[in-house]
């Protein structure tokens, strides 16, 4: 006796039970309209969607359980169904009339035919999709108003990808290239700007790719009038899964008129700053040689004489005085004789070594301040000053010679005491014939 049970045997009434558990345990909603939009089938979870048994649905249309008025997705798609004969797939927006709850779904509705082809109702199958429905609506909510911010800042918001390619650029940004959204996505800057001017752009984009790390700076370009324009630009890199950066998004302001504010007051700094120099230099500057003035050298003379004392270094300086100049003054004028100082301060200013301080002391007189030089090497610098003056000829008194006095610091003394005794020592040198160094 053959054991195995046809199936094809069965009761149709347990196949109908069967049936009914199925779509009872599905997951999705299903249901059966006649011609009217009349409920004739409704599953388990369609019950459980309104909260009522199912003789409280069968025998009704939408009006009875929707709320219709707030939402026409169904009358719509029911109508393409049940009078064109067409297969519906869409998203509805159902407000359940009891509760006043918002749903979405996902329907697939195809008419019900009978044997003739004559539509006599539809069938449908609903995937409750509220929850994913709802987080899109929160993004896209979300989207429009960081949208609406971003486009209603004073500043050029962008994103560019590891190409540099704009991947998006708010109202602002679209309106300095005077592009749309759809024209500039996917430009570079070396499709909107000249080449040269795209490269200065491209640096900082280049910076943050290669570091991974946020870039802070000034760019600028030259607009359609040829105005020069500046923008602070703070470029933050994203990063991908990996945590690879793989775009940025770029925040740019202008600052145009702050940077001429700031090139204005460099200017002005510096304008005052060379003025404020002049002025120190006019102050220690003797006006017609343009070497040091007395103030000057005494001040010079002053700290070698601490630095003398403090770490026992030696220093030393020479008296230099024009011989017979009063001579010139006499013979050719005070206009000859400026010249001839201006003429020996030059030839004296050549001839010292760079550390050498030179300056005029007074009337035809010189000083030269030699740094952690003893009397030896002071005595050669004063002979090789008065050797270059003896041998170069000056205009209108072809030559002239000076006479010149040394002396070695000493730590004790003032720089009274310092300077009197060079000056002895150039007295000396005139007393026994000038054109001579004396210490």
């Amino acid at each position: 006796m053959d054991s195995k049970v046809d199936s094809s045997a069965q009761h149709p009434l347990v196949q109908l039970d069967v049936m009914k558990l199925v779509l009872d345990n599905i997951g999705a909603y299903v249901f059966i309209k006649d011609i009217n939009g009349c409920y004739t089938y409704v599953n388990q979870l369609v019950c459980d969607m309104f909260q009522r048994p199912v003789d409280e649905i069968v025998g009704y249309d939408d009006h009875h359980l929707f709320s219709l008025e707030q939402s026409d997705d169904i009358r719509k798609n029911d109508e393409q169904v049940l009078e064109h004969g067409k297969t519906i797939a869409a998203e509805e927006r159902n407000v359940i009339a009891d509760t006043g709850d918002v749903r979405f779904y996902l329907s697939v509705k195809k008419p019900l035919k009978d044997a003739s082809g004559n539509i006599i109702g539809m069938y449908g199958v609903a995937t409750d999709i509220t929850e994913r429905k709802l987080m899109e609506l929160e993004v896209q909510q979300n989207n429009k108003l960081l949208d609406s911010i971003l486009s209603n800042i004073d500043a050029f918001v962008y994103m560019k990808d590891t190409d540099y390619r704009f991947l998006y650029a708010n109202a602002k940004t679209l309106e300095l290239f005077s592009k749309s959204m759809g024209e500039l996505i996917g430009c570079r800057v070396e499709d909107l700007l000249p080449a040269d001017q795209a490269s200065n752009f491209n640096h900082m984009d280049a910076q943050l790719f290669a570091t991974g790390e946020k870039q802070v700076g000034e760019e600028h370009i030259v607009d359609d009038q040829g105005d020069d324009r500046y923008y602070w630009s703070t470029k933050i890199p994203l990063f991908d899964d990996n945590q690879e950066v793989n775009r940025y998004i770029g925040f740019s302001t202008d600052v145009t008129e702050l940077s001429k504010l700031r090139y204005q007051l460099e200017q002005q700094v510096q304008e005052e700053t060379a003025k404020r120099l002049q002025q120190e230099r006019r102050a220690i500057t003797d006006p017609l040689t343009g070497l040091y003035n007395r103030f000057k050298l005494n001040e010079a003379i002053d700290s070698e004489l601490t630095r003398v004392r403090r770490y026992q270094k030696c220093s030393s300086i020479i008296m230099i005085d024009v011989d017979h100049f009063k001579e010139i003054n006499d013979e050719l004028g005070h206009q000859a004789g400026d010249k001839v100082l201006q003429a020996l301060a030059e030839l004296i200013a050549t001839h010292i070594r760079e550390v050498d301080i030179a300056g005029r002391w007074g009337g035809e007189e010189f000083l030269v301040i030699c740094p952690e030089t003893d009397m030896t090497g002071a005595i050669q610098v004063a002979e090789k000053i008065r050797k270059a003056i003896a041998l170069a000829p000056i205009a209108c008194i072809k030559n002239r010679t000076v006479s010149a006095g040394v002396a070695q610091a000493r730590g004790h003394e003032q720089v009274s005491q310092f300077i009197d005794r060079a000056d002895v020592c150039l007295y000396q040198a005139k007393r026994t014939g000038r054109n001579r160094v004396c210490f």
